[in-house]
């Protein structure tokens, strides 16, 4: 017997609203800061943690401090505006990471449990077919081509 259903999610229209025009206004008010990087791009880069911080924050003091040691190419009213701006993006980022991961995991035991019904579903009209039950066989043939292409990839991938 299938695992019963542990999730029993039911989002309202006016609440999908709700979060919908929430994420709309996040993505408003984030979209003329955020770029876009390439995953060559990432890996190029040199990447800055939040150990990293006062360390930068060291440099940032002693260079407004004491400009006179700063080659000329560097910008310390810059560096300086980048520092703010990256601690207030981690601090956004730390906010949206647990929601992103639950919403994540969510979806991921929600999936899970409507393949599991489903594959049920599907092993009782295999059964139901193989004893001749009026419509069984014309549902397996619906429900077999996910597996049939499943199958067809996966040999696909063994010549490759």
């Amino acid at each position: 017997m299938p695992a019963p259903d542990n999730l029993q999610i039911n989002l309202a229209a006016a609440d999908l609203k709700k979060i919908n025009e929430a994420l709309d206004a996040l993505e408003s008010a984030l979209a003329p800061v955020l770029v876009t990087l390439t995953g060559k791009e990432v890996q190029r880069l040199p990447k800055a943690a939040d150990a990293s911080l006062p360390f930068m924050q060291q440099a940032l003091d002693l260079a407004e401090q004491q400009p006179n040691l700063a080659p000329g190419y560097v910008d310390i009213a810059g560096l300086r505006q980048d520092l703010v701006a990256w601690e207030q993006l981690q601090r956004i980022g730390r906010r949206l990471q647990p929601l992103a991961s639950n919403l994540s995991s969510t979806s991921i035991k929600l999936g899970s449990e409507a393949y599991v019904t489903a594959l049920a579903f599907y092993n009782s009209v295999q059964q139901a077919a193989r004893q001749g039950i009026s419509g069984a066989e014309d549902a397996r043939s619906v429900l077999k081509t996910r597996f049939e292409q499943s199958t067809a990839r996966k040999a696909d991938k063994s010549r490759a």
